[in-house]
C-alpha cells in the first residue's frame, strides 16, 4: 500500500457510496461548495485540499501528479474507503486519471471537468507564463495572469469587486512555493498512453470557450477511454462551475452516477 506523509485537510458529509471531489490549481475544497449539499443527500461526499493547497500540508517540492494521487489514496485508506466515484476539476481531473490508472480497484467511475491527459506545447507555454508570474510577482501577479484563462470576459466584468476581494484574501494565504511546485507537476504530467486501460464509466465535461484547456485537449480522454461520455457546455470557459450551469451539472452528474 502506498503511503503519504502529508496531512490532507478534508470535509465529509452525507452517507452512502463514497464520492470524492478534487479541486484544481490554486483552489481548495470550497470550490465544491455549490454541489456538496445535493451530492451529500445520496453519497458519502468527501472534498479535500490537495497537498500545497488550502489547509493541507505544504511540504517542499518537487511535486508530481502521481504524488497527489498517492496522497488521496492514503487518505481514503485512512477513512476506510475501498471504492468510490471521483470528480476532478482541471488539475484535480489529472489526479483522478492517475488514480484510475494506478489504483483501478478503488475507482468506480470518474468525472473529469475541464481537465487534460497531457500537456501540449501551447499548454506548456501557458504553464511557463503562470510559473514566471509566481516567481516574479507572487500570487497577485499569478491571479492577474490566470483569471482571463479561467473565466469568460463577461463574468470577469460582472464580478470585478468579488474577484478583487478573492485576490486580496488569497494573497495572504496562498503558498507561492507550493503553487510553483504544482505548476511544475502539471508540466510533467502525461497519461495519454495509459488511460486506454480505464474501463470504468467516465464522463468528460468542458466549456466550449475554455482558453486554458481547449476542446481538442479536454476531449483527449473521451477519444481514448472506451465508452466515455462527453458534454460540452456553451457560453462557458475553463471554470464550468458557474451559477448558470449548476442545476444542469447537478442533474447530469447525479444521473451519470445513478446509472453506473
Amino acid at each position: 500500500m502506498p503511503e503519504s506523509s502529508v496531512k490532507l485537510n478534508y470535509i465529509e458529509k452525507g452517507e452512502g457510496f463514497p464520492l470524492i471531489l478534487i479541486h484544481g490549481l490554486s483552489d481548495d475544497l470550497r470550490f465544491w461548495a455549490p454541489l456538496i449539499p445535493q451530492f451529500s443527500r445520496n453519497y458519502r461526499t468527501v472534498a479535500l485540499d490537495l497537498r500545497g493547497h488550502g489547509s493541507s500540508g505544504k511540504p517542499k517540492g518537487p511535486y508530481f501528479i502521481e504524488q497527489f494521487s498517492r496522497d488521496v489514496y492514503s487518505l481514503l485508506n485512512e477513512l476506510n474507503i475501498k471504492k468510490a466515484h471521483f470528480i476532478g476539476f482541471s488539475v484535480g481531473g489529472a489526479v483522478v486519471q492517475d488514480l484510475a490508472v494506478n489504483y483501478p480497484e478503488m475507482v468506480s467511475s470518474i468525472v473529469l471537468m475541464s481537465s487534460f491527459s497531457f500537456v501540449d506545447s501551447k499548454l506548456n507555454e501557458t504553464f511557463l507564463k503562470l510559473r514566471e508570474s509566481l516567481v516574479g510577482g507572487g500570487f497577485a501577479a499569478f491571479f492577474d495572469e490566470i483569471l482571463p484563462l479561467v473565466l469568460i470576459p463577461k463574468l470577469i466584468n460582472e464580478n470585478k469587486a468579488e474577484l478583487e476581494q478573492i485576490k486580496e484574501e488569497k494573497v495572504k494565504t496562498e503558498s507561492v512555493e507550493s503553487l510553483i511546485n504544482t505548476v511544475d507537476a502539471c508540466m510533467e504530467f502525461d497519461v495519454k498512453d495509459k488511460i486506454s486501460v480505464i474501463s470504468k464509466p467516465a464522463l468528460i465535461i468542458s466549456g466550449k470557450e475554455d482558453v486554458l484547456i481547449p476542446d481538442e485537449l479536454a476531449g483527449q480522454a473521451h477519444r481514448i477511454i472506451g465508452g466515455s461520455k462527453r458534454v460540452i457546455l456553451e457560453n462557458t470557459g475553463h471554470n464550468v462551475l458557474i451559477p448558470e450551469n449548476l442545476q444542469f451539472l447537478l442533474e447530469l452528474i447525479l444521473k451519470f452516477l445513478k446509472d453506473v
